[in-house]
């Protein structure tokens, strides 16, 4: 078997597609359900922008139900269930961020994945109308990490990682949000200790709006652009 030298792993929400407003429309309907409260009761479900502002103020989405709801341990189980469920059959248009197909195509000769703490089912299920489903070699939602190992722990990402069988060179992982770099950080500590001929760097994907300033661990390079994380991945890995 031929072991890539380069390999790409996205985020997903905010990153490869613009979910914001579906995403805000199932947690209403959510959070609605399990405190018997209406949305409006919440200031992160008040509009896309707080919605933004709380999300980004999380670590995980654990950490944005109990924080942000007050949801119990014991009703965090029952909320990913679900979203999952709500995120199928809601129907609010998700689509890729301007630039985001061009850019797997032009990077379409490496292997690709995805590391994502929404829903594996949903992830395929939005990608594939988009012609996107086959552009990724595996995909993780956060149903396959531990409950305390979500982002910011390298689990996924590292699983994700040895199932494209990346054991050197160079990898990349793109997201959005200060979790994305933690992630990688704790990453390229385990993967000193194992396979110190492979390289992890983080990419901010910054075209959503968002801003780097200020997270508790900078990116090695921001994208403003999906062009961007092209000559990005170029430049870095040699062609």
């Amino acid at each position: 078997m031929t072991v890539p030298d380069c390999a790409i792993v996205w985020d997903y929400d905010g990153t490869l597609v613009d979910s914001r407003h579906r995403n805000l429309s199932v947690n209403r309907t959510i959070i609605q359900g399990l405190t018997g409260r209406s949305w409006r009761d919440f200031g992160a479900l008040t509009s896309v922008a707080d919605y933004d502002d709380a999300v980004a103020r999380c670590t995980n989405w654990r950490d944005f139900y109990q924080n942000e709801f007050g949801l119990r341990e014991d009703m965090l189980e029952t909320a990913g269930r679900m979203w999952t469920e709500r995120q199928l059959s809601d129907g609010t248009p998700v689509l890729p961020f301007a630039g985001v197909t061009d850019a797997l195509n032009s990077l379409g000769h490496l292997p690709h994945g995805i590391v994502s703490q929404n829903s594996r089912r949903i992830i395929t299920a939005t990608l594939e109308p988009l012609g996107l489903g086959g552009r990724f070699d595996h995909v993780l939602g956060y149903e396959e990490v531990a409950p305390g190992r979500q982002k910011p722990a390298p689990d996924g990402l590292l699983d994700c990682l040895d199932r494209l069988s990346v054991r050197e060179g160079v990898a990349f992982y793109i997201g959005d949000h200060p979790t994305d770099a933690l992630c990688v950080a704790r990453a390229r500590d385990e993967i000193a200790k194992k396979a110190p001929t492979l390289q992890i760097w983080s990419i901010a994907a910054l075209y959503g709006g968002e801003s780097a300033d200020g997270w508790p661990e900078a990116p090695d390079f921001r994208a403003r652009t999906p062009e961007e994380i092209v000559t990005i991945v170029r430049r870095e890995s040699d062609g």
